[in-house]
C-alpha cells in the first residue's frame, strides 16, 4: 500500500518564498546587500591603483546608491561609510554630484 505523502505546502519552510517575491522591498535590500558585500571584497582584492579597482569601486557606490534608495532614512543613516575612492575614478562633476548629495535615489 502506498504511503500518503504531505502537501508539498506543509514541506516548505516559513522563510522559503520570501525569494519568490521579487518585488518585496525587504528581498531586494537584502540581494542588494549581498551584491554590495561582494563588490567590496572584489574591491578590496584588486590591486591598488588599477583600473579594475577603479571600475570595483564605482560598481560598489552604484549598489550602495541603490541600496540606499530601497532603505528607509534611519536605516541609511547607520550605513558604514563607503572606502575612499581610487584617484581618478570619479570625474569631476562625479565629485560634485556625491558632495552635493545628489544621488540617483
Amino acid at each position: 500500500m502506498a504511503e500518503a505523502r504531505k502537501p508539498e505546502e506543509a514541506l516548505r519552510r516559513p522563510w522559503h518564498g520570501a525569494s519568490d517575491r521579487d518585488d518585496a522591498p525587504e528581498v531586494l535590500a537584502i540581494r542588494l546587500h549581498r551584491a554590495e558585500v561582494e563588490a567590496l571584497i572584489a574591491w578590496r582584492r584588486t590591486p591598488p591603483g588599477s583600473p579594475d579597482q577603479a571600475r570595483a569601486w564605482r560598481r560598489l557606490a552604484a549598489l550602495r546608491e541603490r541600496r540606499v534608495a530601497v532603505l528607509g532614512a534611519g536605516s541609511a543613516d547607520r550605513l558604514p561609510p563607503l572606502p575612499a575612492a581610487p584617484a581618478d575614478t570619479l570625474s569631476a562633476w562625479q565629485k560634485l554630484r556625491r558632495r552635493l548629495g545628489l544621488g540617483r535615489g
